[in-house]
């Protein structure tokens, strides 16, 4: 009796452990319908095909879809969208949006690691949380950093985060889950969605100073961006607003 009571908690014990460590932005993900293909699965499907699947991945059904693109965000033109640097467009694809200050940074400095940096954010204010994240320091993750090998890595165009900089950020924990899947970055894809820590890749950074929020072409009041992104939530989240 002994025997199988030691191995009935051991069996739990197993079992909660393994609970515990699956992502949470995974689980939302998939309750969304999302079903994670591999990048052969995915390089067959059509473009609408793609597109549809990356949206199902965001939750955003006909009603927002309709109502972003009322607003300036149309998700048709999904593929045209990356690169713009309107900040509607870049709220509508992040998760995460903070203003607040890089603390710190590692170094994985492990061989075939995709990401070499990883930035640690103190935020001071939300603009978007979908993941009820708090104050304390939130990972963000870069390509550029330094390798085992002792080289540099540089991904070009790269928005890169320099300790004491305060900054606005956009940020998407479901996009690196999802570009890691489909892209056949196994490795990487499995250490993100069997660690319950959440970890984002960034969509857009701007410095602040003095109220502007600048970026590498262009000068905005903050009052204003903050603005856009008001009206992006109104329409992501009109079922709290509306009541429907």
């Amino acid at each position: 009796m002994n025997k199988y009571c030691n191995l009935l908690l051991l069996t739990l014990l197993i079992f909660s452990t393994t609970e515990a460590q699956v992502n949470p932005v995974y689980e939302v993900m998939k309750e969304r319908g999302w079903t994670p293909r591999s990048g052969d699965e995915f390089s067959k499907l059509t473009h609408e095909e793609k597109d549809k699947e990356y949206i199902s991945s965001l939750g955003y059904n006909d009603t927002i879809l309709s109502n972003l693109k009322k607003i300036g965000v149309d998700f048709t033109l999904l593929r045209t969208m990356y690169g713009q640097n309107s900040k509607k467009i870049i709220a509508a694809l992040s998760d995460c949006i903070v203003i607040g200050t890089i603390e710190r940074k590692e170094f994985p400095l492990q061989e075939d690691d995709f990401f070499h940096t990883i930035a640690y954010i103190k935020a001071e204010e939300f603009l978007r949380n979908d993941y009820n994240l708090s104050t304390s320091e939130i990972p963000v993750m870069i390509h550029s950093g330094p390798t085992s090998s002792g080289g540099i890595m540089i991904q070009e165009g790269e928005d890169t985060l320099r300790i004491g900089e305060n900054v606005l950020l956009f940020l998407s924990a479901n996009e690196l889950i999802y570009e890691s899947k489909v892209n056949n970055q196994h490795k990487l894809f499995n250490q993100l969605i069997n660690d319950p820590v959440i970890r984002f890749g960034v969509g857009g950074k701007y410095n602040l100073k003095d109220g502007k929020v600048i970026g590498k072409n262009s000068v905005r009041n903050l009052t204003d961006v903050r603005d856009d992104i008001t009206t992006i939530l109104k329409a992501i989240y009109y079922r709290e607003i509306t009541g429907e």
